[in-house]
């Protein structure tokens, strides 16, 4: 369906939400409606309240990743569409926090830990995946296993340390059943598992 976003002088919350319509400030008009400044600075808050409306039920664990999976779209959009790179496209992306977004990542960037590592594709093919699934389970913990699977499948690695290194509450058996798989030699995380 087609997305709207609307501003005014006074919204329910926050400086823009998600939602149909997704709502704004008027002062965030500005960056909504320039081209050069779309082109160059981009546009990290409309996208990114874009990105909770393509949430999906299924890959989504409130509240660990509520404020996470939508960043993959404002991350993508940035990088594939508007050719901004994301540390121009956000400034907690740049390479000089590092050690700030690593504390962060632990709610933001398991997600875009695994972009980096694995590329856009695997995201891509499981979102499509996702949308044939016929059985998918309703609790976050039986959800985050699936999810984990069926990444390390995409990848063809183990990604269950790493996983677990986030505080995934990742079963024993799908741990076996993973560890069959290469191990993730560049795995960000690893330094800090015990």
């Amino acid at each position: 369906r087609l997305e709207r976003i609307v501003t005014d002088v006074q919204i329910s919350c926050g400086w823009m939400h998600a939602g149909y319509p997704i709502m704004g400030h008027l002062d965030s008009v500005k960056e909504m409606v320039d081209m050069k400044h779309m082109q160059t600075t981009g546009l990290w808050g409309p996208v990114h309240e874009l990105g909770h409306n393509q949430q999906q039920q299924a890959w989504e664990f409130p509240p660990h990743t509520t404020e996470a999976t939508c960043n993959l779209w404002s991350v993508y959009v940035h990088e594939k569409v508007l050719r901004i790179p994301r540390h121009q496209a956000h400034k907690a992306l740049r390479s000089q926090c590092g050690e700030e977004r690593i504390r962060g990542y632990l709610k933001k960037g398991t997600y875009l830990q695994l972009q980096e590592g694995f590329g856009w594709e695997p995201f891509i093919h499981l979102f499509s995946d996702y949308q044939k699934m016929s059985t998918i389970p309703k609790d976050n913990p039986s959800k985050m296993n699936l999810w984990a699977q069926k990444f390390s499948q995409q990848v063809n690695r183990n990604l269950a340390p790493f996983f677990m290194a986030w505080g995934w509450p990742i079963k024993k058996e799908l741990s076996m059943e993973l560890s069959s798989l290469p191990s993730w030699e560049q795995d960000p995380v690893k330094s800090y598992r015990p």
